[in-house]
């Protein structure tokens, strides 16, 4: 009962996934959810958190320009059905250690002066509790602009109101996204080239496209001695629900990331800028400078 096919049911502008369900799916599970402000990818409850709300800030997924973008990074936690285990972390861990089996994942890892790695994953020596390897895991969401209209339709949905059409407007910040991933990504960086182990940046596929434009990076390539390696993801249909779908891998290293920060593609012109303060300075002092 209450189950939609999600094939060929993107429809523009709109909320994808409210407390780990698509709108459309009126399964118990997702009712559940709903109510009790469930968060399905970890088991707990939502910890996202509004000021203009009297609940969580259930929303993990928006659609926009028919791409479904994860704005949570507990997205990036959703269980394999037949494990119970995240599917990302098994997809890390088979990449990096050639099989899942044996391997541990301990999440919210600090990192003095760095802050902390969402899952460090670990394989111990055989019958010892000594680390015999072990790699980061880090996620990094899109960012919505424009929350406001995203949170008076949360409020619509969860009040039982239809939002799945007209579509609506509604921005994504991934510039924003990408400025704080890249500042993570360089910092940690240096620490693990000098430690001498890798870390893996799980992000869709079309946050690395603004990725490559907005920095210059290379589409594609993959190198083992590589520190930081990308794990790209698409969110897709799969029967009531959407699903995470592994994409590719692709490496880089401290200095590429150094060299994409310099070469920022889509820095201002300073003439730009100064015109600016120039008008700021005639409303200010009312004063017309020629």
């Amino acid at each position: 009962m209450g189950v939609t096919s999600m094939e060929n049911q993107l429809t523009g502008n709109c909320l994808a996934e409210i407390f780990g369900y698509p709108l459309r799916n009126t399964t118990d599970a997702a009712r559940a959810a709903r109510q009790q402000h469930g968060c399905p990818f970890t088991g707990k409850t939502c910890t996202k958190q509004s000021q203009l709300l009297a609940y969580p800030f259930g929303v993990c997924a928006v659609e926009r320009h028919d791409v479904v973008g994860a704005v949570c990074p507990q997205r990036f936690e959703e269980p394999n059905p037949e494990t119970g285990n995240p599917r990302v972390l098994e997809d890390i861990a088979r990449h990096y250690f050639g099989d899942p089996e044996g391997v541990l994942a301990f999440p919210n890892m600090r990192v003095p002066g760095l802050g902390s790695i969402d899952y460090v994953l670990v394989r111990h020596k055989p019958l010892k509790a000594e680390v015999e390897d072990f790699v980061a895991v880090d996620f990094q969401a899109d960012a919505i602009g424009g929350a406001d209209v995203v949170i008076q339709k949360l409020e619509e949905f969860m009040a039982g109101q239809d939002i799945l059409t007209p579509t609506y407007q509604f921005g994504m910040n991934t510039d924003d996204a990408l400025r704080r991933a890249m500042t993570q990504l360089f910092n940690k960086g240096i620490l693990y080239e000098r430690w001498g182990m890798h870390g893996y940046w799980v992000i869709q596929e079309y946050v690395f496209t603004t990725l490559m434009r907005r920095y210059g990076f290379k589409p594609a390539g993959y190198a083992v001695d590589h520190a930081a390696r990308f794990a790209l993801y698409d969110l897709t249909p799969q029967d009531d629900r959407f699903t995470l779908q592994l994409v590719r891998f692709v490496s880089t290293t401290v200095d590429e990331v150094y060299q994409a920060m310099q070469q920022n593609l889509d820095l201002p012109e300073k003439d730009a800028f100064i015109s600016t303060l120039n008008a700021k300075l005639k409303s200010k002092l009312s004063v017309k400078f020629k």
